[in-house]
């Protein structure tokens, strides 16, 4: 064995002095350690410094800046010589770095606990007794944050359940909030007190609507409990955690039979055209085209989703060798479902259009994004004058909000869908049958749209018999 105490004096702090370093070497396996005090060392001339080059420990009456006595410092050096003696005889093979680095932390621990048990002037049992608590006290090491463990949740999930770049980028945007939460909470930070914190922060510094922070607390939810099956946390106070959270249900937000025949039919005005509308108000204003060819593409996009019922997420992937005898045979991307849709004339005519066009991977439709596509959609509707206001309520941070919308300001690409899926309930196609179309694998998905066209009857029927009143 053989264990050397000196200075590091490549590194000298602003009182000028340099850390103690241990230098252990036990049966060819060695290990270099700061013991945790500095000392005063004079880099021009060694003899004036504080500390003894050759007995290797610090000189008689020294006191360093951080007012350590040489006796406790030298006591250190004295133990852990002492600790390390006496493990070499105790040891039949050579040790490794990890066990010489364990019983460092011995060494270093017990000499803490004797120098604060003396300075408390505790007795000699009370002393030997916190020196042994302290040999057994192991050191616990520093928690992995939870974000760490993202990049294999996201690789692991991602493969077994087949995710689509929606939900890859929606997890994504959990791991953010994740980071921006607490950077390096570990997943034992999430019992329930971390729980309530973290919707916490959610709802005020986050500042989500309470639906967007639902379904990041119930992002957390599926991360705990994939982090809990791996066993990387004990923890498990997400499987009983309650809240409530106030989440208004949106309107189903689609197009009436008239108005999607006006927009399938209407002539987009060209670019520059000033175009007079009125608000749902009645107020009249100007709105000037600046996206024609942009609008005529998201108008075909859009409904053709509306005919056949697809999502923008499969639309925009048809390819035309998808297509045999009016039908299209097509592999979802959300659900992987595969779907044969008898094409609707208008379908067919919206294919027709652009048969003779060459697009990358031999698709049947131009390609738009769904940003770029959201944004024509809602000029195009607001040109087309629908403009029925529609009261949106929502809670941010417990405070309720109102908000009253012209219906072109709430349609995005998913209206098509919605836009065949009322239209079918409303004409009297069973909702099973309607399934089928969708792809939807619950009814429990399909209850928000049966309720749409079960209130549309009952207008029906209320007019009808206002109108037969009046006879």
């Amino acid at each position: 064995m053989k264990i050397r105490f000196y200075l590091k004096t490549t590194v000298v702090n602003k009182a000028g002095e340099s850390p103690i370093r241990c230098d252990i070497n036990i049966r060819g396996t060695r290990i270099q350690k700061l013991i945790g005090f500095s000392v005063p060392y004079n880099k021009e001339d060694q003899e004036k410094s504080k500390w003894d080059f050759e007995k290797e420990e610090l000189k008689h009456g020294v006191k360093t800046s951080s007012g350590a006595d040489y006796r406790v410092i030298n006591a250190m050096l004295t133990a852990i010589k002492s600790h390390f003696q006496a493990y070499e005889f105790s040891i039949s093979e050579a040790p490794s770095v990890e066990d010489l680095n364990r019983e460092f932390e011995k060494a270093t621990n017990k000499q803490r606990a004797r120098v604060a048990a003396i300075n408390n002037k505790d007795t000699e049992e009370i002393i030997e007794q916190k020196v042994a608590e302290a040999e057994t006290k192991e050191k616990k090491p520093k928690a992995k944050p939870a974000a760490d463990y993202m990049d294999e949740f996201i690789r692991e999930e991602s493969r077994i359940r087949g995710w689509s770049m929606e939900t890859l980028k929606m997890v994504r945007s959990f791991k953010n909030h994740l980071l921006k939460f607490k950077k390096n909470a570990g997943l034992d930070y999430f019992n329930t007190a971390g729980l309530d914190k973290f919707v916490e922060y959610l709802r005020s510094e986050a500042e989500l609507e309470e639906n967007s922070v639902e379904k990041q607390f119930k992002n957390l939810a599926w991360f705990l409990r994939w982090a809990i099956r791996k066993k990387y946390t004990t923890v498990r106070d997400i499987e009983s955690y309650e809240t409530t959270f106030k989440v208004v249900k949106k309107p189903v937000i689609f197009l009436t039979q008239e108005e999607l025949d006006k927009l399938y039919n209407f002539q987009i005005p060209a670019n520059g055209t000033v175009i007079k509308l009125k608000t749902y108000e009645g107020k009249e204003y100007e709105k000037t085209v600046a996206e024609s060819g942009g609008m005529s593409r998201a108008r075909d996009l859009f409904c053709f989703c509306a005919f056949t019922s697809l999502r923008y997420s499969d639309v925009v992937e048809v390819r035309k060798v998808d297509i045999q005898d009016g039908t299209l045979n097509i592999t979802t991307q959300k659900t992987h479902d595969r779907l044969p849709i008898f094409l609707h004339e208008n379908a067919i005519a919206i294919l027709e259009k652009y048969k003779d066009e060459e697009f990358r991977g031999g698709k049947a439709l131009p390609y738009m994004t769904n940003q770029q596509m959201n944004r024509c959609l809602k000029d195009l509707c607001e040109i087309c004058g629908f403009n029925t206001p529609y009261t949106i309520t929502y809670y941010k941070n417990n405070v309720r909000h109102d908000e009253v919308k012209p219906k072109y300001e709430l349609i995005g690409t998913h209206a098509g869908r919605k836009t065949f899926i009322c239209f079918a309930l409303s004409n009297g196609i069973p909702p099973d049958v309607v399934m089928k179309f969708t792809g939807h694998c619950d009814y429990k998905s399909m209850k928000p749209y049966i309720d749409i066209t079960e209130s549309a009857k009952k207008d029906a029927i209320k007019k009808m018999e206002e109108a037969f009143k009046k006879k």
